[in-house]
């Protein structure tokens, strides 16, 4: 895939994305998707405009893209220079010093003593995916970038593997992948449709989020599918997030029906809770509650088994992702910043980003 063909790909992905976020944020949710499911329809431009049911969604559609347009170019406006969707950001020349020649008597002692050890790989203690900026950024526990890996297009999810790698979804260009910190791909999948997040299991599988195609895949590491749930009967849904939980149960967030469930490999539905619009990412809790992420309401809600809320965040900007810290804190990503938030809601901690949609906090 050449350059032209990832910027021309990413593009026509801003304007679904635009339209998906239009369409659970309208008046009208009903017209948006039918906007959507026309302008997708695989028969050819002039077969479609012979149809007048066509030319009407077709001229609905550019009005609503044109909204879109006037509203996207003025809420970036109002935070500073316009980002482009895809543009690769120059990869930054490694600092790291060169190791200076010994002298002869300085190798010799060092050879004849123990070898020195080598230096520790730093330790990530936060993960942060960039969409915008196109990449994911490591962080130390002192709050100070470690490392950036650039050129991850519509980077939408980012997780650290028990090898050190890193598991990114591209939401861009459609893709999966396992890299190094410096950026190296070694392992990829790629039979998808603008994919939200992907994680690694314990048995080595790949549990991916297929948002756009209505699936979720289970994929072993040659490749080929294990486990899939979507597009059969009953199956509906758009799926913004899925995770396992530690019963081996799996925890969807279905925007399509505003709904978080819960179901086991059968697809049998064990749980489920409705009236969460825009639910962007659920996570299990220890104490068995479920931690929800409602991007267009700003809040970040924690509901008990019935569906009943016991906590909650408010006021924040458009966040897509939270996690409950082993300290009790939460930890959310909003569009333009990170923020670590105490019980009572106090913030703690915060950090700056361009176009965050997903956050990770790691304690070893």
């Amino acid at each position: 895939m050449t350059y032209e063909d990832v910027r021309e790909r990413a593009e026509e992905l801003r304007m679904d994305t635009a339209l998906g976020e239009l369409g659970v944020m309208g008046p009208s949710p009903g017209l948006v998707h039918a906007i959507l499911s026309a302008a997708r329809d695989e028969r050819t431009p002039a077969t479609a405009l012979a149809a007048g049911w066509r030319t009407r969604w077709l001229m609905a559609a550019a009005l609503l893209v044109g909204v879109g347009v006037v509203a996207t170019v003025a809420w970036m406006r109002s935070r500073g220079p316009e980002q482009g969707a895809v543009a690769p950001v120059q990869e930054p020349e490694r600092q790291d010093p060169k190791p200076q020649e010994k002298e002869p008597q300085e190798k010799e002692e060092a050879e004849e003593g123990e070898q020195e050890p080598q230096p520790a790989r730093p330790f990530v203690a936060t993960l942060i995916s960039d969409y915008s900026d196109n990449c994911v950024r490591g962080f130390g526990a002192d709050g100070k970038e470690l490392f950036r890996v650039d050129e991850v297009y519509g980077a939408w999810d980012c997780e650290k593997l028990a090898n050190g790698n890193l598991l990114v979804t591209e939401f861009s260009v459609s893709r999966v992948r396992e890299i190094t910190t410096e950026g190296k791909t070694v392992w990829s999948f790629t039979d998808l449709k603008n994919a939200y997040c992907a994680s690694r299991l314990k048995n080595g599988n790949t549990l991916i989020a297929d948002t756009f195609a209505s699936r979720i895949l289970e994929v072993k590491p040659d490749g080929s599918v294990f486990w899939e749930y979507g597009r059969g009967e009953g199956e509906d849904i758009r799926p913004f997030d899925v995770e396992q939980t530690d019963k081996g149960t799996f925890l969807i967030c279905d925007v399509l029906k505003d709904r978080v469930l819960e179901i086991d490999y059968h697809g049998f539905v064990i749980w489920e809770c409705g009236g969460l619009p825009n639910v962007h990412d659920a996570d299990r809790l220890k104490n068995g509650n479920t931690l929800v992420t409602l991007r267009n309401k700003g809040e970040v809600r924690e509901i008990d088994k019935d569906g009943k809320v016991v906590w909650r965040l408010t006021k924040l900007s458009s966040p897509s992702d939270a996690d409950r810290l082993p300290n009790g804190n939460t930890i959310v990503a909003e569009n333009t910043r990170v923020r670590e938030f105490d019980k009572d809601g106090k913030e703690v901690a915060k950090i700056d980003a361009t176009w965050c949609v997903e956050v990770n906090r790691y304690t070893k």
